[in-house]
């Protein structure tokens, strides 16, 4: 059995009437038994309440392996190899940051973060709320790999609210004038037809494909066979099999090997096989946004291409699953992020809506209502009348 009492400081007034003594802001500790063994420790808070919530939790579930909080971060990098090089990226990125900010805070083991830390962290992040959701999810994730351990008893970051209302940003599709600009822009850059014939290829399979920078900056030959493309995205592993189209079949049948490569040959497109996978994710990002300066398109950038084929799917006709298996991505992911508005997908479900009900479309023409008042009777072109007097009121002329 634990008790709690506080531990005076020297700058209290009250030192002298001893441990008994708890009407203080003077730091709380517990001594007891806990799991056949003396357990005194420091419960790292002055709130009486909250005191007696981590007493419980220790008696219900013992006492956590204090573990120091870098320690707990570099575990969960090690147990996440697998993920994405950009995932990686944003895991070490945050949970760096949150390291950072509980060194300052003064916390040193995983057991002493609570969901208050995670709240000033938040104030310390200049960032949108869309871009708070990530981070707090990144959080959750880390904090339940700790939890899975036995490192700590409950989830803090589990009991921060999320933002509500949050709108994602609305990347409107290309049109086909800025496809045409764009492709365009990737015949005049460089300094010879080396770069031109790369960035063109590079262009057309975002068009086409529309695939992620990452998967089509490393993407090897032999996933392209028969007129067809084959691969697992790298993000999250999904199938993704299109047929390739004939001006990017010629594209990827011209394009010269990569310089580098050993004895001149490569497996891959464009990478040559030295050097990492995220220099070669990188140097095709500059490519393609050198093309992008280049078109002097507003707002160009290599996602927007699965915004525009995401679009041209649904106003084809097809649903929220054949978007999702031609982008690698589910359902919703593709309802929540990729339906846009388009006049003729709206055509479309208007036409739908008439099938229907039988009602006319919004862009025909119609004539306008006409209303007779006879005989204190208001009777339209279709011969119904207001019911009510109320009505009747509202509608009569005087």
């Amino acid at each position: 059995m634990l008790n709690l009492y506080r531990r005076h400081l020297r700058t209290c007034k009250h030192q002298a009437k001893g441990q008994d003594y708890i009407k203080c802001s003077c730091p709380i500790w517990c001594d007891g038994d806990l799991n056949g063994k003396r357990y005194r420790k420091a419960l790292k808070t002055r709130d009486w309440q909250r005191a007696i919530r981590k007493m419980a939790g220790l008696e219900e579930n013992g006492a956590p392996v204090c573990r120091l909080i870098p320690q707990c971060i570099q575990d969960f990098h090690n147990s996440i190899q697998d993920h994405s090089v950009g995932t990686k990226r944003n895991y070490i990125r945050i949970l760096k940051l949150f390291d950072d900010h509980s060194a300052k805070c003064g916390l040193e083991t995983i057991d002493e973060v609570e969901a208050t830390a995670i709240d000033s962290f938040r104030t310390t992040r200049k960032i949108s709320a869309l871009t708070w959701t990530k981070e707090l999810q990144i959080l959750r994730h880390f904090f339940r790999f700790c939890m899975d351990r036995d490192w700590i008893v409950r989830n803090p970051a589990k009991r921060v609210a999320m933002p509500k209302n949050i709108k994602a940003s609305d990347k409107a599709p290309y049109t086909r004038e800025e496809v045409i600009k764009i492709v365009a822009a990737a015949e005049g850059i460089g300094r010879g037809a080396y770069e031109r014939l790369r960035a063109r290829a590079l262009v057309l399979l975002l068009r086409y494909t529309a695939l992620r920078i990452g998967d089509v900056a490393m993407l090897a030959k032999d996933r392209v066979r028969h007129g067809e493309l084959y691969l697992r995205t790298a993000k999250n592993g999904k199938p993704v099999k299109l047929p390739v189209h004939p001006e990017l079949q010629k594209a990827l049948d011209i394009l010269p090997e990569p310089k580098g490569a050993t004895d001149g040959v490569s497996p891959y497109f464009f990478w040559s096989g030295n050097g990492t996978d995220r220099s070669m994710i990188r140097d095709a990002t500059r490519t393609v946004n050198t093309v992008f300066k280049a078109s002097k398109v507003a707002g160009a950038h290599a996602h927007r291409f699965r915004h525009t084929l995401a679009t041209e799917i649904l106003e084809a006709g097809g649903t929220f699953e054949d978007a999702a298996e031609i982008l690698g991505n589910s359902p919703n992911i593709v309802r929540k992020y990729y339906a846009k508005w388009s006049k003729v997908r709206q055509e479309r479900i208007s036409g739908l809506m008439a099938s229907i009900f039988g009602t006319p479309l919004v862009h025909e023409k119609k004539e306008p209502v006409t209303i007779d008042f006879k005989e204190d009777k208001l009777v339209d072109e279709m011969g119904f009348e207001p019911t009510t007097p109320a009505l009747r009121t509202r509608c009569s002329p005087n």
